[in-house]
């Protein structure tokens, strides 16, 4: 009888039609986030063990876990930084072979830089480049200098986007094996974040530039880390919490899930999940009046934030 009644008022029909729609698709949602949770660890031998994986910003942080771990999986190391000395500290800490190649992404706008990477590169085979290298700025969007907004700009943004466009032709030559491309980008990239105004959108650049490359070129790996908070020197080496996951942890979650986006641990994917349904006033009120003060206070105090690998 209600089947018969609701058959004669095709507007409920729609409705129908249109919450079924998205009860499934909210199902879907749900299963994939389950699936990014258990889905077995990713088989590192598809790129080719003793190929070299390039990372900048490798001196430091998540850069620095990243060469460790993929070195302890048989994968040779170019580290890039503008630190020689600090590169120099972390090949040693590395079980295979490492080429050290420095350089200051602060002068990013100069594309010479990247040509004089890929001459140092040579002939290796590449076969993962890891853009990692980063610089983020805490602040009210109007105090910020004309230099900090530059070099976030400047740091954030060109490395990643002329590293990607001089390494698909070579990836694309590998036949043989898998090549990747890992873009570290941030929640805040995700999830626009007052008092990170520019780190913010600079991220949201990265994922953007990092999905349209995905889509471009089925025949890579092309895929995001995005963590929240990891303890390192922007963060003035915050202890592990609920909230700051280590350095080692987010590399190692993502070596178990290359070849998909991360944020590089399962508490990190529960709070993207939770600020999706979380009210912008209410993520913004946390934010600005609680989380911001304290953050700016503690900068206050250190400076090693302003630095960069």
């Amino acid at each position: 009888m209600i089947l018969q009644q609701i058959q004669d008022y095709p507007i409920f029909q729609s409705f129908l039609y249109v919450l079924g729609l998205l009860v499934l698709l909210k199902l879907l949602n749900v299963i994939t986030f389950i699936w990014k949770l258990i889905r077995p660890n990713t088989n590192l031998q598809k790129y080719g063990i003793g190929s070299w994986i390039l990372i900048t910003g490798a001196s430091d942080g998540i850069g620095k876990q990243l060469a460790i771990q993929f070195s302890q999986k048989g994968f040779k190391i170019i580290l890039v930084a503008r630190n020689r000395q600090k590169l120099e500290a972390v090949a040693k800490q590395l079980t295979t072979e490492s080429h050290i190649i420095v350089s200051d992404f602060s002068q990013s706008t100069d594309k010479n830089i990247f040509d004089q990477i890929m001459d140092k590169v040579g002939e290796r085979d590449v076969s993962v480049l890891v853009n990692n290298v980063g610089v983020d700025v805490l602040n009210k969007f109007h105090l910020l200098s004309d230099e900090e907004i530059y070099n976030t700009i400047t740091v954030n943004c060109f490395p990643i986007t002329m590293l990607c466009k001089r390494f698909i032709p070579r990836f694309l030559k590998r036949n043989q094996y898998k090549s990747a491309i890992v873009n570290v980008t941030s929640l805040a990239g995700k999830f626009p974040t007052p008092y990170f105004n520019v780190y913010s959108a600079t991220k949201a650049f990265g994922e953007f530039l990092t999905t349209t490359i995905n889509a471009e070129y089925p025949e890579l790996e092309v895929f995001s880390l995005s963590p929240g908070e990891v303890s390192t020197n922007m963060t003035q080496n915050r202890p592990p919490s609920f909230l700051t996951i280590s350095a080692s942890d987010c590399a190692n979650g993502l070596l178990k899930r290359m070849g998909s986006n991360t944020s590089g641990h399962w508490n990190h994917e529960i709070q993207a999940e939770f600020q999706k349904i979380v009210p912008s006033c209410f993520y913004n009120f946390v934010l600005i009046k609680i989380l911001a003060p304290k953050w700016l206070k503690e900068r206050s105090k250190n400076q090693n934030y302003k630095k960069f690998n």
